[in-house]
């Protein structure tokens, strides 16, 4: 183990060179180890000859009378921990006898530091006096396991115990560097670092004069008297640079050992609004006594305070709205007012005054009260109880149902002591808080109703519900009536909503106890249904709850009669005559079932009796004994029954023993050929309702012609009985399949019209169609053509190129028997047009392409989709070049060739559509009415117009009036009647494009009519005029009020002269002559006339 040790304890954090100036400075003890690694070597000169040169250089630099020691370890024995010995005791003086010294020792043994240490610390009286070390090192402590917890425990002792560290020649060893730093720093010590002579002696000179902590005391104050503060303080200490020293110190004051030099002391205080945080920059310098000031303002704390107000005597809470108001001491008002129950507020200590006003009453009341510092407090103004108005009502079947108008004894009981109130309903009476119970009297029905209730505060209504009477009612009916009848019953009562009159037993319950039932709103009297059932029933007023009868009397049901006439035998399947008696009621019925058929569908066969007498019944199919039953509608009750034996029927088939597949034969049948009965052909496994491929109605004709199946098979064909679709009769057919070819060529291009050439049954329906090889479904096919329609078959290709299937199509179940492969290719097309055009210009298209019936060249704008691809177009088959209208429309278009299967675009070219120009002269203004001259200049396409309507309008409005650009230049338009603000606008034929317009001011135009105040109905009178005698205006006359039309029910034209002579209408009456402009027939003057 080697380690090189020099330690300086002082009892005082001064520099050494100031020792000799002080007096009272503390002895100084110089601890040097003379352990065996002393002997190795830096720069190739011995460690221990760098000690001596180095310690020589220091003594020489301190004053001669700074009192030191000296002590050594390691420098007798080997291998001993023990070896530690003070060769010079401190005194002043000492420099040439602990040079001396250290020049003779030889180093030889361990490093026993930590308690080398610790003896010159105890030999210091550290826990006594202030101490420090100094401890140069080169190596590790090999005696005491622990060098951090002997300086751990050195400066918890100690006084003020410093030791500082230089370490030497230990860059290589970082478990020795790390001792070395724990001895400084857990004694708040300096730890250095030196790797030769000229580094020791630097770090030696630095610890050294290592300056003295002084005691500096921190205070808060509170300014302007600079007393403590009393809140919460916790202190951060921190030096000029910003470095956090030390944080989190509580008190209002504290200490701190700090050396000479700048800091910043802060002092955060806790304030209601949060911590705040003052501070104060000072520096140490040595000898400071005096202490560090951190000023800060005073606060002034607020108190809360609650306020309430509470009822006497009990001091509840009171329901009624309050309003509050706080006073300071001066009277200013500082809160309110304010409606609220109560409330909290922040207030400073001293005098105030706080009112309540209790709205529902008007009174006021006041509290005045002290704030005391730091001490909340709850103040309650009492209020008085009071008296409330209460309002009994009685009320029928709701709290907001009808009042009752008789009188209504009230009674009400505060908690035991009963008060009589004058009867009355409503009625008032005032009543302080409690709790109550009311009692009212209804003196007409002689009952009574009980509420219990609570006041408060406030005045309440407290509603009695009584359960209103039932309405009186009478029903008036016959004492019997016949089962199953229709009788009239006459009744009185309330003949409210739903109100009904029905019949049941005596005995029946629950709502659903009535057997029929008619409502009171069909008429007095009703026509009530009877029972089916004989015996002993109630008819009743029933109210729309269904469950209170107002009236009721009782009815006698008897017993209803009928009768049956049928053949004893008859044929399945037949229809037989069956004559009967019986009440004939609606909906009654004669049937026919199985003896022991039941439930409600236990019939084969009905037929209502309304149809006649007799009855025409179809008889079950299944041979068999069957019951023919009268059967009274109401319930299904039979009133009359027969019996009748049913024989089988006999049926017969001839037909082919084959036939190909698709193909339709002729086949015999004897048989009932009853209504709907069919010939059909199936498989012999099929089932079910829909087990038929074919059918043929039996009453087309005999022989039937029936269509056989599509694919090859056995099959059978059956006569069916249509009732219950049974089989009365088979034969067996075997079908055989069926050949077909096609003949097309290999190729073709899109959008052509090929022949195809076939073979095949050319059955009705079948087909030749074109397909992809891997479509399928109902709708599989791009074209087709029906074989009867001539061979070869024309058939158009499709728009995509590819592989496709021509295939001949049985139409029966569109089974293909015969399929030939095509290759459809790509056709060329192309264009040849401008590249710019005017908006609405046609222009020609030269094109190349297929030429195919309803090929067609569109324009329409880029990127544009579906019918937008085309706004105009021109058919391929008009011509070539293509003659095609440009859109009105200024922007970028294509022109496309499009084939017109799948509306396939083939090819296209860009056109720029660019603005086309236009012009209008017209005046400023015109009259209502006028014709006046507008002239333009623009494209003049066909049907291009000049139009006018008013500023503003859209759509159609736009041109109330237009002429056509084709009349010339000027043109002639007329103004519109009515005045006001008008645009003239030249429009594009080509969806009504506006490229150009002015405006026109449109003026009222006058006229005035000279007529007789009366004349007689059906005379003529003479009439004078002033107007604008446009062409059509006319003079009419028409009753007073009257509108449309009806205003001039007679009339002349003005340009029948003036005066003009005008007939008045024949009725006499008060009427109106009007002059009316032509246009619009817009009536501008007007006089009044009597008719006589």
């Amino acid at each position: 183990m080697r380690a090189f040790l020099f330690a300086l304890l002082t009892l005082a954090l001064l520099p050494i060179a100031a020792l000799a100036q002080q007096v009272d400075r503390p002895n100084t003890i110089l601890v040097l180890d003379a352990s065996g690694s002393m002997w190795g070597q830096i720069d190739g000169i011995n460690k221990i000859v760098i000690a001596r040169n180095v310690i020589a250089e220091l003594l020489a630099d301190l004053p001669e009378d700074t009192s030191l020691g000296l002590t050594v370890y390691g420098h007798r024995e080997r291998g001993s921990c023990t070896d530690i010995e003070t060769i010079v005791s401190p005194a002043p003086f000492t420099r040439d006898r602990i040079l001396q010294a250290v020049n003779t020792i030889n180093p030889r043994g361990r490093t026993p530091m930590t308690d080398a240490v610790v003896a010159a610390a105890q030999s210091l009286r550290y826990t006594e006096e202030a101490a420090t070390v100094i401890l140069v090192s080169d190596g590790i402590e090999n005696c005491n396991p622990d060098p951090c917890a002997m300086a751990r425990a050195l400066e918890e002792a100690g006084v003020n115990f410093t030791a500082h560290v230089v370490g030497f020649d230990v860059a290589a060893e970082p478990e020795a560097r790390a001792q070395m730093q724990c001895i400084a720093e857990n004694t708040g010590g300096l730890f250095l670092t030196a790797d030769n002579a000229a580094e020791l002696s630097s770090a030696l000179q630095q610890v050294v004069q290592a300056p003295i902590a002084e005691t500096v005391t921190l205070q808060a104050v509170v300014v302007p008297g600079n007393t403590p503060p009393t809140r919460p303080i916790t202190w951060t200490l921190l030096t000029q640079d910003g470095t956090v020293l030390s944080d989190g110190t509580p008190g209002p004051a504290i200490t701190a050992q700090l050396v000479p030099g700048a800091y910043v002391a802060r002092a955060t205080r806790l304030e209601p609004t949060g911590p705040a945080a003052y501070q104060t920059a000072f520096t140490v310098v040595e000898g400071m006594a005096a202490p560090v000031l951190v000023p800060m303002p005073q606060i002034i704390d607020t108190v809360a305070v609650t306020f309430t107000a509470r009822v006497e005597p009990d001091m509840t809470v009171p329901a009624s709205p309050l309003r509050w108001t706080l006073f300071d001491a001066s009277g200013a008002t500082l809160l309110g007012p304010v409606d609220a129950p109560g409330g909290n507020v922040q207030l400073l200590p001293g005098d105030y005054r706080l009112s309540v006003e209790r709205l529902s009453q008007g009174t006021v009341h006041e509290a005045r009260f002290t704030v005391a510092a730091m001490t909340p407090q709850e103040v309650i103004i009492p209020l008085p109880a009071l008296l409330v108005d209460v309002t009994f009502s009685a009320r029928l079947d709701s709290a907001d149902g009808v009042l009752i108008t008789e009188p209504v004894i009230w009674e009400v009981t505060p908690m035991g002591d009963g008060g009589a109130i004058q009867p009355a309903n409503p009625a008032t009476v005032p009543l302080g808080r409690g709790a109550y119970r009311v009692t009212g009297y209804w003196t007409a029905q002689e009952v009574e109703q009980s509420a219990d209730f609570v006041i408060v505060d406030q005045p309440r209504e407290i509603v009695l519900v009584f359960e209103a009477p039932l309405p009186r009612a009478t029903v008036t009916a016959p004492a019997t009536a016949v089962a199953g009848s229709t009788i009239e019953v006459g009744w009185t009562g309330p003949n409210e909503q739903n109100d009904f009159i029905a019949v049941r037993a005596p005995d029946s319950e629950g709502f659903h106890r009535f057997v029929n039932s008619t409502r009171t709103d069909r008429g007095n009297p009703v026509q009530l249904l009877m029972p089916s059932e004989p015996g002993s029933y109630l008819v009743e007023y029933i109210r729309n709850d269904g469950r209170v009868a107002l009236a009721a009397v009782p009815i006698e049901v008897t017993a209803v009669q009928a009768s049956l006439t049928a053949p004893a035998t008859a044929v399945a399947g037949s229809t037989i005559e069956v004559g009967w008696t019986g009440p004939d009621y609606q909906n009654d019925f004669i049937s026919v079932r199985a003896p022991d058929s039941e439930g409600f569908h236990r019939f084969v066969n009905t037929i209502r009796t309304d149809r006649g007498n007799p009855a025409r019944l179809q008889m079950p199919t299944e041979p068999g004994t069957y019951v023919i039953e009268y059967i009274e509608a109401q319930d299904r009750s039979p009133l009359a029954a027969v019996m009748i034996e049913i024989s089988a029927v006999s049926a017969s088939l001839t037909a082919p023993a084959t036939a190909p597949a698709g193909a339709t034969i002729e086949v015999g049948w004897t048989g009932p050929d009853y209504q709907n009965d069919f010939i059909s052909v199936r498989a012999p496994d099929s089932e079910g309702f829909h087990r038929f491929v074919n059918t043929i109605r039996t009453d087309r004709g005999n022989p039937a012609r029936l269509e056989m199946p599509s694919v090859p098979g056995t099959y059978v064909i059956e006569y069916i009985e249509a009732q219950d679709r049974s089989p009365l009769a088979a034969v067996m057919i075997e079908i055989s399949a069926v050949s077909a070819s096609v003949t097309a060529p290999a190729t073709a291009s899109i959008g052509s019209t090929i022949e195809v050439g076939w073979t095949g049954p050319d059955y009705n329906n079948d087909f030749i169609a074109i397909r992809a090889p891997d479509s399928e479904g109902f709708h599989r096919f791009e074209d087709s053509a029906r074989t009867n329609r001539g061979n070869p078959a024309r058939l158009e290709m499709p728009a995509e190129p590819g592989t496709y299937l021509i295939e001949y199509i049985e139409g029966q179940d569109r089974t293909p028997l015969a399929v030939a492969e095509i290759t459809i290719t790509q056709v060329e097309a192309s264009l040849t047009a401008p590249a710019n055009a005017m908006a609405g210009a046609t222009i020609e298209v030269g094109w190349t392409g297929p030429g195919t019936d309803g090929d067609y060249i569109g324009i329409g704008r880029v990127g544009a989709q579906d019918g937008a691809r085309w706004e105009n177009y021109v058919w391929t088959r008009e011509g070539n070049p293509a003659r095609l209208e440009m859109p009105a429309e200024p922007g970028n278009y294509l022109i496309t060739y499009f084939l017109s299967q799948d509306t396939t675009p083939l090819t296209s070219v860009p056109i720029t559509i660019t603005p086309v120009a236009a012009s209008l002269t017209a005046p400023a203004s015109a009259v209502a009415g006028q014709t006046i001259e507008v002239g333009w200049t623009g494209p003049d396409y066909p049907l291009d117009y000049i139009g006018i309507g008013r500023a503003g309008a859209t759509d159609g409005a736009q041109w109330q009036n237009y002429t056509y650009t084709r009349d010339g230049s000027p043109l002639r338009l007329v103004v519109p009647t009515e005045p006001g603000d008008y645009v003239i606008r030249y429009f594009l034929n080509q969806e009504a494009t506006s490229i150009a317009e002015v405006p026109l001011s449109v003026s009222a135009v006058a006229a005035s009519i000279t007529a007789p105040a009366t004349a007689a109905a059906g005379s003529t009178v003479e009439l004078g005029w002033t107007g604008p005698n446009y062409q059509s205006d006319f003079i009419g006359v028409g009753r007073a009020g009257a509108t449309d039309g009806a205003q001039w029910e007679r009339y002349t034209y003005t340009e029948a002269g003036n005066p003009l002579r005008l007939e008045m209408p024949d009725a006499p009456g008060q009427y109106v002559i009007r002059y009316f402009l032509g246009q619009g027939s817009t009536p501008i003057a007007e006089v009044p006339i009597t008719l006589q």
